[in-house]
């Protein structure tokens, strides 16, 4: 089915203004994780330790956005290079224990914000927005090749 060019207008607003809201509780003033080293995280979480190449195809940024975004989370100890065997070329990166915290810290927060957002919305109507946000990234993902690992539901 055709979109109107008028809802894909309205639809390319509204997702440009969802990418802007990080969702932090408005009396949070403190560090946070940025959204690159959020997302980066998030990635390292749920796969095997991965080599700048395969975060970069993971991630669809170039090599050198993923270098300068692992050397900062390497600064700050939250990622660290991963034992390998002798036979491995390419160093993998993997996270640390105070990546974990860093990251179960700011998703706590960003978990509070959305509540704010969604808490007073009926169950129903919570479940329906989940189910299309991963309807649309899946179908990015999809379109794209590249697919992000998910927990079962």
């Amino acid at each position: 089915m055709k979109v109107s060019n008028e809802l894909l207008e309205q639809m390319q607003y509204e997702l440009m203004l969802l990418s802007r809201y990080q969702l932090r509780p408005y009396y949070y003033e403190g560090p946070m994780l940025e959204r690159s080293a959020y997302v980066l995280l998030n990635r390292l979480e749920r796969v095997e330790p991965m080599t700048l190449k395969e975060l970069s195809r993971a991630l669809g940024l170039d090599t050198s956005t993923i270098h300068r975004q692992v050397g900062g989370l390497l600064r700050h100890g939250y990622v660290c290079y991963a034992a390998s065997s002798p036979s491995q070329v390419a160093r993998r990166i993997t996270w640390t224990e105070s990546g974990r915290e860093a990251l179960i810290a700011a998703r706590t927060l960003y978990k509070e914000g959305l509540d704010r957002v969604v808490g007073d919305w009926s169950a129903e109507k919570q479940t329906r927005f989940m189910e299309l946000l991963r309807a649309f990234n899946q179908d990015v993902e999809r379109l794209e090749e590249t697919p992000w690992p998910r927990a079962e539901p």
